[in-house]
């Protein structure tokens, strides 16, 4: 079983921090600088049976599941803090560095890519979602792309690995690259903010529910799976588009990946989480059953067959 720590009583290093899940609180643990992250509570979400959303346990466990297939993500630990199982996360920034996030990047402006972008029918566009096309557009004229070539692998490496974990909240502002602004130099940013993985809104109710019903099984890990991308104004189901092939670089990241995953080292994952810490609800034996169950299926059902078509070919 992992550590728990408790950091009910760690000293906090007054910087803060900004995202949409929950809310953050910056300390310092080992004269190096962290931020934990709270779960959200559930009262405006319309979510039964559950007070808070498990995305500290999502965000842990997100994080190791990159880390297992060679990525490099910042560093995070389970703990106890004001009477919560929290998330730690290391900060990867170091002096004077600061995060040039994928919302920054395409906004420098290009002619060519505002102009491609006017052409695309209005109907693609989206006021929540990012639209694949457009941002197809900017990765492949925007001089930081130009630069970096690694950071488009990096966008389509994430598409994959956030569609197995199902992590639907890659959005415009988690990704990108960290700017030293003493040198200017640049460098791809390690993968963070994994907190909307594994249906982290879900009670212990309502996933006992889904794993006795095949039918509802596929239908919440294959037809109900969304991303923060969309096409045609429709949002894109990441494993539907994984499926069709229409494009090279995602089909590129399949075969990086595929090899890589090994499922017994992340089901040995799951198993080291404890139940509870502290009388406190840590990762369930029903939420445990779910995630793995639903990379199981993506693995054995969508990969396997897509990876062995892309090997024909």
């Amino acid at each position: 079983m992992i550590k728990i720590e408790n950091l009910e009583n760690v000293k906090i290093s007054g910087i803060t921090y900004g995202g949409r899940s929950g809310s953050k609180k910056g300390i310092i643990l080992n004269n190096e600088r962290w931020f934990l992250k709270y779960p959200k509570s559930t009262k405006s979400m319309n979510v039964i049976g559950l007070s808070y959303t498990t995305s500290p346990i999502s965000e842990y466990l997100g994080s190791k599941i990159y880390s297992l297939l060679g990525f490099e993500t910042h560093e995070v630990k389970l703990g106890l803090a004001n009477e919560k199982i929290v998330v730690a996360c290391k900060d990867f920034l170091n002096k004077n560095e600061v995060i040039l996030d994928y919302n920054s990047i395409k906004n420098d402006y290009n002619e060519t890519v505002e102009k491609q972008i006017e052409e695309l029918s209005s109907s693609n566009k989206s006021t929540s979602n990012t639209d694949i096309d457009e941002l197809l557009i900017v990765m492949n004229n925007n001089l930081y792309f130009k630069k970096y070539p690694k950071l488009k692998d990096r966008f389509w490496d994430m598409f994959i690995v956030d569609a197995f974990i199902n992590n639907n909240d890659r959005n415009d502002n988690n990704w990108g690259l960290v700017l030293n602004q003493d040198t200017m130099e640049l460098r791809i940013s390690p993968i963070y903010d994994n907190g909307a993985a594994f249906y982290n809104k879900s009670s212990d109710e309502k996933i006992e529910t889904i794993l006795n019903n095949e039918f509802k099984i596929k239908q919440v890990i294959y037809d109900s799976c969304v991303s923060s991308f969309n096409k045609d104004g429709k949002i894109i189901n990441p494993l539907k588009f994984i499926e069709s092939m229409e494009n090279d670089d995602c089909n590129k990241a399949l075969l990086r990946i595929f090899p890589k995953i090994n499922l017994k080292s992340i089901k040995e994952l799951f198993d080291s989480i404890p139940l509870e810490y502290n009388n406190l609800p840590v990762l369930s034996n029903y939420q445990r059953n779910l995630y793995f169950k639903s990379m199981e299926y993506k693995y054995e059902k969508i990969f396997i067959p897509i990876y062995n078509k892309l090997l024909e070919h």
